[in-house]
């Protein structure tokens, strides 16, 4: 199962993708393979894991796979440093994108990680992707088979309409193959009119996340023996 969550920047995507790794562990359905896809690559902070390459470093200290050691092919040498930035631990691993490529063309590269990440998606029965603002992620076509996609938004106009351009987005992008498309709005403080967010954006709301400082706060989400609360019932599509 492939997880997307993407949306406007500031609207708790990262919340949102934490809270859907945790609730599949809370049912013991692991291994889960985390990417990373956002610049700014705090998914890792959230489920307190640290990383010590990303992707970008990789095609970057390459040169875009032009600047190899002499005898040792290119797919070679990149799957052996991708393979190498994965951080594992009980459960889940952890895969971080990084910031944006540079002005210069890594098409290779690109086309060698998109293969690899088909390789090895094989090895984790649950995948989720903590997106980028927008979806120039997925329009690099780094990730294309995606059973939900989550688009993220708060309850405000700018927030649904932003859900909404990226959903004419996506649906510009025939190479996607996502099977489910859903809204989830959040930082609801009382209620939403539902009809009338799917109005605007054109998707179907899947669930709604309250305003709430214990959610915000990564931290506060443990109960009292240190164990993670079960956000399950938020997200329907993972029982």
């Amino acid at each position: 199962m492939v997880i997307a969550v993407a949306g406007k920047g500031g609207t708790g995507k990262t919340t949102v993708a934490t809270l859907i790794i945790e609730s599949l562990l809370s049912q013991n359905k692991k291994p889960i393979l985390a990417v990373d896809a956002d610049p700014n690559s705090t998914l890792g902070d959230y489920l307190g894991m640290r990383y010590n390459c990303t992707i970008s470093d990789i095609i970057e200290q390459t040169k875009g796979l032009r600047d190899l050691p002499d005898g040792i092919s290119k797919p070679t040498h990149l799957e052996y440093q991708l393979q190498g930035a994965i951080t594992e631990t009980k459960g889940v691993d952890l895969l971080v994108m990084g910031r944006p490529e540079g002005p210069e063309c890594y098409c290779m590269a690109n086309n060698i990680l998109r293969g690899y990440l088909q390789k090895i998606s094989a090895n984790y029965p649950y995948i989720v992707i903590d997106n980028e603002a927008g979806m120039e992620h997925l329009s690099r076509k780094t990730t294309q088979n995606i059973d939900h996609l989550l688009l993220v938004s708060d309850p405000t106009a700018i927030g649904l309409k932003t859900a909404k351009r990226i959903k004419e987005l996506i649906d510009k992008m025939p190479f996607l193959n996502i099977k489910n498309r859903y809204l989830l709005v959040n930082r609801v403080i009382d209620t939403i009119n539902q009809k009338e967010a799917e109005e605007i954006t054109g998707l179907k709301i899947i669930g709604t996340v309250p305003d709430s400082e214990e959610i915000a706060n990564i931290e506060e989400m443990k109960d009292e023996r240190g164990e993670m609360k079960d956000y399950s019932h938020l997200f329907p599509f993972l029982s």
